[in-house]
């Protein structure tokens, strides 16, 4: 945030409706017209066929590869990694557009300063161990450490390297001189408070010692939290060889991968990224000329994770290492993988082999060639299921067919068909039972997935969520769509998301009309940029890309007429079921005034559907 406060909202609303989202972008990646949206390569992601798509009317894109979506300022945050102020205040400076600041309130004063002042002690704390490190007698050990792992000069300065001392106070007395208070110093995750002394004193004692330091970067490349890797090999048990930060006002381990700010361009060129375990691995990979590689932090891979990487790449590969805690955390991308449908390979090292050791011996040709015969995640997950089982027996084999289900049921969409079918061979292979027998198997698990009431992003819908899908589109690009249909509610949709989106338009509704038809597309773009990544902001970038078809003889009113009536038998097949469970000789009324209640529906359905006297 700007020291002068807080931008105003009328500033940054003129910003955007200034700010040509078509030509903004075409800086990045060349756009062609297409209809009435303009279409060119996914600046996220690499591909061979353009998916990505810019509305300039909605003044909002969409990818349908990576999914990445949302406004001008959205844009700038992702494609350069700035912070909403920044993206604001560099958007205004392109236009020439003089910002205005509000003051903040003492709160918000209070926090900004916190939070930055916590920021600067972090890149000072990296400073003084990569000056230890490199530039005085006390950091020739981890020199020494860092030179028999290979690890050289240009290593150190890319990732910032550092050495902290044996003592038990080095870095806090040392950043008590730069004005940080201890408070400050525990906050940042650097230090824990003394157990209280008999005088009642208490005072710090640094957390890193003695170790390695390696500083983590955020996507900005702000210095956030440190991992220390201990120097003494003969240290006791209770001393762990690797130590992370804990976590902080401005660290989240799951939401972080470690080199991914020295790694980024590198995994846009190539399309593709590396995830290994642990630092020295990552540091090895870079200094062998892999450098699109990132590691994680002491935690499985996440949500968050898969949805940074699915704005940057099309594949990832895991090389973990063969032991049971890096077999599980190779399978854990299972559980979350059909959100984002990014193409996961697991690549089997040979054992004993983690990747730095493999670089260290000059196996980096051998390495690559590994990554090259990756098994599919969906082939692995699978093959390690089956061998939890005994499948010389019969009993064996239905078994671990009946425990691949879940993993099928992943696959049962028709745009994975190849993928489903592959598996099914595979299987079929693996267990000696013939194909159509694992296919019934498959279809059990199609039938469960599409009876769900919405697929997303498959083309397998149910009438009423194609209904549901096209109303909201129409609602979405026309106002006097939503203002004349402004009975509706969340009632109306099945759809938990679709329910969201209406509720969100109906906020909208609180304006006057006229307010509403002058400014609508902005309100609408305002609404999403407002979202944070995740599926409703992908729908509602979707639908506006999208627009709806020419109002031709009465088609759109169709639509509402046929949610409408959606809506009225879904309530009828509701009450129904109540009746069904009531006994009338117990609650006469209760069972007379639903009778009453269908009776109702039935003639509405009868005079508003005449089509329908089911």
């Amino acid at each position: 945030m700007s020291p002068s406060g807080r931008i105003r909202d009328t500033d940054i609303e003129e910003v955007r409706e200034r700010t040509d989202i078509v030509q903004l972008i075409s800086e990045y990646v060349p756009l062609k017209k297409s209809g009435r949206e303009f279409r060119g390569p996914c600046p996220f992601h690499a591909e061979k066929d353009p998916s990505f798509y810019v509305n300039p009317a909605k003044g909002v894109y969409f990818c349908f590869g990576c999914k990445a979506s949302g406004g001008v300022f959205n844009f700038l945050m992702q494609i350069e990694g700035l912070s909403f102020n920044e993206a604001v205040e560099k958007l205004a400076d392109r236009l020439g557009y003089r910002l205005t600041y509000e003051l903040l309130t003492p709160e918000e004063e209070k926090a900004r300063s916190a939070k930055d002042r916590l920021f600067d002690l972090l890149r000072t704390a990296a400073e003084y161990y990569n000056h230890l490190l490199t530039e005085t007698n006390e950091g020739k050990e981890g020199l020494s450490y860092l030179e028999r792992r290979g690890i050289g000069p240009e290593v150190i300065k890319s990732f910032m390297l550092g050495f902290a001392p044996a003592g038990w106070s080095h870095l806090s007395e040392f950043l008590a001189k730069k004005g940080y208070s201890e408070r400050e110093i525990v906050t940042a995750g650097l230090a824990k408070p003394r157990p209280r002394a008999p005088s009642g004193e208490r005072g710090i004692y640094d957390i890193f010692r003695n170790r390695i330091i390696f500083p983590i970067f955020d996507s900005r490349g702000r210095v956030i939290a440190f991992g220390g890797r201990c120097l003494d090999e003969t240290a006791s048990p209770e001393e762990p060889k690797y130590i992370n930060s804990p976590e902080t006002p401005v660290y989240q381990k799951s939401k972080v991968l470690y080199g991914f700010y020295q790694a980024r361009k590198s995994i846009q060129d190539k399309g593709e990224i590396i995830i290994v375990e642990g630092y020295t691995d990552l540091l090895a990979l870079f200094k062998a000329g892999i450098t699109w590689a990132v590691a994680t932090l002491g935690t499985a891979l996440t949500v968050h994770h898969f949805s940074l990487l699915g704005k940057f790449c099309e594949r990832i590969y895991l090389a973990f290492d063969s032991d049971r805690a890096g077999i599980e955390a190779a399978r854990r991308p299972i559980d979350f993988w059909d959100r984002f449908r990014i193409e996961t390979f697991v690549v089997n090292l040979p054992d004993g082999e983690d990747p730095a050791s493999m670089m260290e011996s000059g196996k980096v040709d051998e390495f690559l060639q590994l990554l090259s015969s990756a098994e599919g995640l969906f082939e692995f997950a699978a093959k390690l299921t089956v061998s939890r089982y005994d499948t010389k027996t019969a009993l064996g084999r239905t078994k671990a067919l009946e425990s691949c289900v879940p993993l099928l049921a992943k696959l049962s969409t028709d745009d994975l068909k190849p993928l489903r079918d592959d598996l099914i061979r595979k299987l079929s292979g693996w267990l000696d039972l013939p194909q159509e027998t694992v296919r019934i198997f498959s279809r059990r698990a199609l039938r469960g997935k599409r009876s769900s009431r919405e697929t997303d992003s498959t083309g397998i819908l149910t009438p009423s969520s194609r209904i549901e899908r096209e109303a909201l589109r129409i609602l979405l690009h026309d106002p006097i769509a939503l203002i004349e249909h402004s009975y509706l509610d969340a009632d109306y949709f099945e759809d938990e998301i679709n329910k969201k989106i209406i509720s969100m338009l109906k906020e909208i509704l609180s304006f006057g009309e006229e307010e509403i038809i002058a400014s609508y597309e902005r309100m609408v773009s305002k609404m999403l940029e407002s979202l944070q990544e995740g599926e409703l902001k992908e729908r509602i970038a979707r639908l506006l890309i999208e627009s709806p078809p020419d109002d031709v003889d009465g088609s759109r009113d169709k639509v509402f007429e046929r949610l409408s009536y959606l809506f009225f038998k879904r309530m009828k097949r509701r009450i129904e079921a109540e009746i069904g469970k009531i006994d009338k000789k117990l609650e006469p009324k209760k069972y007379e005034a639903l009778c009453n209640r269908l009776i109702e529906i039935d003639q509405v359905i009868k005079e508003q559907f005449p089509y329908d006297h089911s």
